[in-house]
């Protein structure tokens, strides 16, 4: 049965940062029917057992992606298999993409939601900043969350809400371009194709009043960027400028 939304949320051994985002979703107005799933992308952690303290509250389905990692048959997939997998298995009439380390400081799924209701053509997204140098987390880690977010919130320098850390969808439309490239490979360029392709089939940004903060981790994608994973998936980028539908002629968002 369709629902409202459907909050697709992946994390790869980020549980001490899934704990908080799920806690931060518990807080806020929810449209009236939601669904949650949260994607583990990494290896057997602590991620289901926090999931299960937030299975009621947040209509939330955790699901393992992480089968790769077993028995040391380790082949690092981008993030967007995961979502491939989630966007599968949802119900929702608008996804919300989005990872762990997402701290949502209001009602931002309601936010992001029920603009896409009127308009498919929409991609909602937030005002979001980004907790570099981590005192943010710190301040949660602290006082349990209990301090007054706010205040800290504008310390921090903005985030690119163009890329889908915490982006709105249709869900016909992330479907009629084939999801997310399942050609793309360890790490890059992967959102930045999918949300081009977005817009060049017809969908454009919508600002919304959605509030959030992209808490702090070690950026890897700089100490990655010269790899040849990278390379290959910056290659690939490009050549795949002018073709909007991928994943044509197989089954994808297989778990």
């Amino acid at each position: 049965m369709e629902c409202t939304a459907s909050i697709i949320i992946t994390t790869f051994q980020r549980p001490h940062l899934l704990k908080w985002g799920l806690f931060s979703l518990a807080q806020q107005a929810m449209p009236a029917d939601f669904e949650t799933i949260v994607l583990n992308d990494g290896v057997e952690d602590e991620s289901e057992a926090i999931c299960k303290q937030y299975e009621h509250i947040l209509n939330l389905k955790y699901v393992f992606t992480g089968q790769r990692n077993l028995d040391g048959a380790i082949k690092w997939r981008v993030p967007g298999f995961a979502i491939n997998i989630g966007a599968k298995m949802s119900r929702g009439k608008v996804l919300i993409l989005s990872c762990a380390e997402m701290f949502h400081l209001n009602d931002c799924i309601a936010q992001l939601s029920l603009p896409l209701l009127s308009n498919s053509k929409y991609m909602g997204i937030p005002i979001a900043r980004d907790d570099q140098g981590g005192s943010f987390l710190g301040q949660l880690n602290a006082t349990g969350g209990k301090f007054d977010l706010n205040a800290f919130y504008h310390n921090y320098p903005g985030l690119n809400t163009k890329l889908p850390f915490l982006t709105s969808i249709r869900r016909e439309e992330f479907f009629a371009i084939g999801g997310y490239d399942e050609d793309f490979t360890g790490i890059g360029y992967d959102d930045n194709d999918l949300m081009i392709r977005l817009v060049k089939n017809g969908c454009s940004y919508y600002q919304t009043a959605a509030a959030a903060i992209h808490l702090y981790h070690e950026r890897i994608w700089f100490a990655m960027e010269n790899s040849p994973e990278t390379q290959y998936n910056r290659n690939l980028y490009y050549q795949r400028q002018n073709q909007v539908v991928r994943n044509q002629h197989r089954e994808w968002g297989r778990l």
